[in-house]
């Protein structure tokens, strides 16, 4: 190509560069978008030049809508291209047990996905994978041979599925048996119920004499949907027996690493969904077992053996959680069921 073309084609980025930086003045109401110099639109503080964001509010200095670009920018630049910050909150997290909370706890919070945002990513991906990858109910042992299309979740950490799916096993052997008799509650305190409440029941016991197998298959549907908020809920129980056992500690703190342990065991479950194979299985088995007690370890600093007695008291209550968290799901998925 001669010098000709060559400087044409130099003219011609540089117009088209030219129009570009127009429409983003134009696009920003005269305040040039990212780098322009003003007044914040959210709070009025005055913009250093070139400012990208706000040093009041944070927010940042374009005014126009993000096109779709953007928004993958944002996305890959906050998640992953930015120092690592995705990739080392999980293996600090998956790896590394009570290595967040401790960072957290230090005030080293930016280096990391704060533990909120850690726990419900990693549960919607669980929750997400549960119900679209084949056999995955299986893999975690929540459903039988005899009736493969049932979802029964039990909502809470690895270690628990196995003995968990067991007793879940038996009550649906029981259901079977004697669906033709059966009570959601004991008919002397469904009397106490209001009358609307006794109805409801009574129409989801009918439902469930009459279709077995659809009712079982709507109740393990509704568990389901409702195991994430039990999870939730569950939080601020869990953290406060982490404060009867540990009362040195705030209840902030506890709260903290219950959330990084929860959002460690919901990364495993998914990886138990996502690898499917017996092998992986055992050894994400046996972590989430060890894990909680080196996170304890780690973050409150005592000795090996009273670590050990407190993670296993710990054990013992949080079971008292899921039980009566069972008790719940089940009794919602038996109504939803009628």
């Amino acid at each position: 190509m001669d010098d000709a073309g060559l400087s044409g084609l130099a003219g011609g980025a540089a117009a088209v560069a030219a129009s570009a930086e127009l429409a983003g003045l134009a696009a920003g109401g005269g305040h040039g978008g990212h780098g322009a110099s003003g007044d914040c639109l959210n709070c009025g503080t005055t913009l250093a030049s070139q400012a990208r964001f706000c040093s009041q509010c944070g927010q940042d200095t374009a005014n126009h809508p993000p096109s779709l670009m953007e928004f993958v920018h944002e996305f890959v630049s906050h998640y992953i291209a930015v120092e690592g910050t995705l990739w080392r909150s999980l293996w600090g997290l998956m790896a590394k047990p009570g290595f967040l909370t401790r960072e957290y706890l230090a005030g080293r919070k930016q280096r990391y996905v704060l533990p909120l945002r850690l726990l419900l990513t990693l549960g919607l991906l669980f929750f997400l994978a549960l119900k679209l990858m084949p056999g995955s109910t299986h893999t975690l042992g929540l459903d039988d041979e005899a009736d493969n299309e049932v979802v029964q979740m039990v909502p809470e950490a690895a270690s628990a599925a196995a003995s968990a799916s067991k007793g879940m096993a038996k009550v649906k052997k029981k259901l079977a048996e004697h669906s033709g008799e059966m009570h959601i509650l004991n008919p002397e305190i469904a009397t106490q119920l209001p009358h609307g409440m006794q109805d409801r029941l009574h129409r989801a016991e009918d439902h469930w004499r009459a279709d077995p197998k659809g009712s079982m298959h709507a109740m393990g549907a509704t568990m389901l949907g409702l195991a994430p908020y039990a999870v939730l809920c569950s939080l601020p129980f869990f953290a406060g027996l982490l404060k009867l056992l540990f009362w040195r500690q705030p209840y902030g703190a506890h709260f903290v690493f219950a959330m990084h342990l929860h959002a460690a065991w919901y990364g495993m479950l998914l990886l138990a969904v996502l690898l499917p194979w017996g092998a992986v299985a055992f050894a994400i088995w046996a972590w989430s077992n060890i894990y909680p007690v080196v996170a304890l370890k780690r973050v409150h600093a005592g000795s090996w053996w009273t670590t050990v007695l407190r993670a296993a008291l710990l054990a013992v209550l949080h079971w008292v959680i899921i039980t009566l968290g069972l008790v719940f799901l089940t009794m919602a998925g038996a109504l939803a069921a009628g």
